[in-house]
């Protein structure tokens, strides 16, 4: 019998502290194994990490304990972050963040009536939610990001309070503050017990007297304020706020898989919220561990998917066994003599493992086993393959010396780099460009020019030894086809010149670049190059990197211009200019008549601002009797184009005559199957190139023109300015690669595509 009671209470123990044991797993392999992982920086980065994602997991747990779910999480930590950031300027950081946790409580209280009261589901009321409050940020954003330029609170946040001690900034204070609040409540007093009978056995708790429906409606309350508190945070730490939707999505479906993890289950009555928190840290250690590696979000996603899986796999082989073992329980008197009669039916109490421990303590050995071993043996694979990026992060490249960089050439054919053209001339400054129109070429000043007449914050002196040797960090912003091509242009140059090339990737996620900053600031590398995930929101992570003294080039991404005080330079595509050329190509084919569309970018990057407002001012003034129709994003998805411009042909029929395309890839391909069906043939496309799409569009006659933008050379040409300044040469403050516009009497020079 004590054999038995020491393996129950064993197989208790794991299962209780598996979220634990899986962080002090991943933590052991990851220290052992990746490089610059193990140092208490990185830990102080995890921690930080882990702040938006804990906060949010609180209300998650609660929702989660009450047998309900919450998709609109995410949507509240964007609008909250957002109007923390807006209305700063004009209410103050007290005002605004005041303003900000009564809007995401207000959310919770419209979700909880509607599920309380109207007894709609929980997932339905919260997917409509989550959809309604991303739409308001949207219209609150105009599209775009806001920032602050008064970093006093945001360094408070990030500051440590002890000298030394980087773990406890307040952030993280804060952070611990809440969860501990929240687990002493839930445990320890009578409202916390309460929720959990509610949630685990609604019988028992209208039994008892309880009014369910308060404590539901609660719960939804503290779940959309907490997420409120965690986008407050956020947006406060970072001083900036990003619209881009992957941010919202991300956070949901990280804290959803924590809370998993952590061992709350979706039928109620069950749940721990610092149980939850390991799991993010958990999860945070993991992106952090395959990041140090130089792997991608698409390894990060891999592995966490495998953990849940993992996991998922066990709780539902304990439901079904309890389910299986119903009928021999011990009896319900019991349970109120031990004070568990409101709790949720867990394979746990005494009764039920007599007939189930035998199968249990393998099973959680073997999932906990199985998460660790996922991992650990991913990361043996990376330290020991020749061809993993643990090659690329410690050992030097191959030198080729007398190599002319200028010879070098890209899938296409084309030179990665031109030697540089003669500096552009500028026109001079509007003395208040915000009080134009939109459709005024001086509007757009401050960010058609943005760091051309910026004074630079002291920068790094140059080593002037040259590039050989120098390691070099590429922090880029997500994954799709032209990031391949532009990483590829990237390397190639940057072994060219012998230099050792890292690359991590963000995802579209401006809080996991912000973590990647930090850790690329850990690792001390000779030069940072940023793509940032966001114009504006990309300031804080310039500063903290000028502030460690780590030289950076910012690249593709045009940031704002007081993000263009802390880098050396900038360096990409010239999109104003080229869409000022590409529109009157698209206006002389049209006769300078008619009415046309623009399909935008993706909102919050500086493509969504240039390949819009560039063609039409330039159409303002080259074309005056062209009319702007409609334009909208479709966050160059090929389906949602598809449906745009359909809408668009529907609604405007043969007075619409031409489309202005963000995008020559997904965004041509859903436009060339609206115009297929409807079978306006006749319509003029040009767009943003150039993809093998694009190219085989216009080639075959599908689309007139699009622009030139060489993804290889956009990577090349960040590494040939880095390598000009390990020289000791002096930069341009903005450095465009070449314009050029592709149709059909050229396309086949530029074949085949890169991307």
């Amino acid at each position: 019998m004590t054999r038995q009671t020491n393996s129950i209470r064993i197989t208790r123990l794991l299962n209780e502290n598996r979220a634990l044991l899986m962080l002090c797993g991943l933590f052991g392999v990851l220290s052992c194994t990746a490089p610059h992982f193990f140092s208490l920086q990185n830990a102080a980065t995890i921690l930080k990490g882990s702040c938006l994602n804990g906060i949010a997991a609180i209300g998650f747990t609660l929702i989660f304990i009450l047998g309900q779910l919450d998709l609109s999480i995410g949507a509240v930590v964007m609008l909250c972050g957002m109007l923390t950031v807006g209305l700063q300027p004009t209410l103050g950081w007290g005002g605004s963040i005041a303003v900000s946790l009564l809007a995401g409580g207000t959310v919770g209280l419209v979700n909880g009536l509607l599920v309380v009261k109207a007894r709609i589901n929980s997932f339905i009321v919260t997917l409509g939610s989550l959809t309604i409050v991303m739409g308001l940020m949207f219209l609150y954003s105009g599209g775009g990001s806001k920032a602050v330029t008064d970093f006093r609170f945001a360094d408070w946040l990030e500051r440590p309070l002890l000298p030394g001690l980087p773990l406890m900034p307040p952030i993280v204070l804060i952070t611990l503050v809440l969860i501990s609040t929240a687990s002493v409540v839930l445990k320890h007093t009578r409202v916390g017990r309460n929720t959990l009978m509610v949630g685990g056995n609604p019988e028992t708790a209208w039994l008892a007297g309880l009014n369910r429906d308060r404590y539901m409606l609660g719960g939804f309350i503290l779940c959309s304020l907490f997420a409120a508190i965690a986008g407050t945070l956020f947006a406060a730490g970072l001083s900036a706020m990003t619209s881009a939707a992957v941010l919202g999505n991300r956070t949901l479906m990280t804290v959803l898989a924590a809370v998993i993890i952590g061992g709350a289950m979706m039928t109620g009555g069950k749940g721990d919220v610092v149980k939850s928190y390991l799991a993010v840290l958990m999860l945070t250690t993991l992106f952090n561990g395959v990041g140090c590696f130089g792997q991608g979000f698409e390894v990060q996603i891999f592995i966490n998917g495998l953990i849940l899986a993992v996991v998922v796999l066990y709780e539902a082989y304990a439901i079904y066994r309890h389910d299986l073992l119903k009928g021999e329980r011990p009896d319900l008197m019991r349970e109120v003599a031990e004070g568990r009669a409101g709790s949720s039916i867990d394979g746990d109490q005494e009764g039920e493992m007599t007939m189930q421990q035998r199968d249990r303590l393998p099973l959680i050995c073997l999932t906990i086993v199985a998460v660790v071993g996922v991992v650990a043996i991913t990361a043996m694979y990376f330290h020991h393959s020749g061809k993993g990026p643990m090659l690329a992060a410690t050992l030097p490249a191959q030198t080729e010396a007398g190599v002319d960089v200028f010879a070098l050439c890209g899938t296409d054919g084309q030179p990665y780099i031109l030697p540089e053209a003669a500096t552009p001339t500028i026109p001079p400054r509007p003395a208040n460009p915000t009080v134009l129109a939109e459709s005024e070429p001086g509007h757009w000043w401050d960010v058609e020019f943005a760091g051309w007449n910026v004074k630079k914050a002291p920068m790094p002196a140059s080593p002037g030894d040259g590039p050989s040797g120098k390691r070099i960090v590429l922090l880029k912003a997500g994954d799709h086809p032209y990031w391949t091509a532009y990483v590829n242009g990237f390397k190639a140059m940057a072994n060219a010149y012998g230099m050792v090339p890292k690359i991590y990737n963000g995802n579209w996620n401006l809080d996991l670049q912000a973590q990647q900053t930090e850790q690329a600031i850990n690792e001390r590398p000779d030069m940072v190059v940023l793509a940032p995930v966001d114009a504006t929101g990309c300031t804080p992570l310039l500063r903290r990197l000028n502030k460690a003294g780590i030289p950076c080039l910012t690249s593709n991404t045009t940031p704002c211009d007081e993000a263009m005080k802390y880098c050396l330079a900038w360096t990409g595509p010239d999109d104003w200019g080229q869409f000022r050329m590409l529109a009157r190509t698209f206006a002389d084919k049209l006769g300078k008549r008619g009415g046309y569309a623009v399909v935008r970018h993706m909102p919050g990057s500086s493509p969504f601002f240039a390949r819009t407002y560039a063609p039409i001012t330039e159409l303002g003034r080259y074309a005056p009797e062209m009319k702007l129709l409609a334009m909208d994003t479709a966050n160059l998805e090929t389906e949602k184009t598809m449906q745009l411009v359909s809408a668009w042909l529907t609604k405007y029929g043969p007075e619409l005559k031409g489309l202005i395309l963000a995008g020559d890839g997904f965004s041509m391909t859903g436009t060339l199957e609206a115009v297929k069906k409807s079978g306006r043939e006749d319509l003029i496309i040009v767009a943003a190139g150039n993809s093998k799409t694009g190219m085989d569009s216009v080639k075959a006659g599908d689309a007139l023109a699009i622009t030139y933008q060489s993804a290889e050379g956009d990577g090349a040409i960040a590494v040939h300015s880095a390598a000009q300044w390990f020289k000791g040469e002096s930069l341009k403050p903005v450095i465009y690669l070449p314009k050029h516009i592709i149709t059909g009497a050229d396309v086949d020079s530029y074949m085949p595509a890169q991307w």
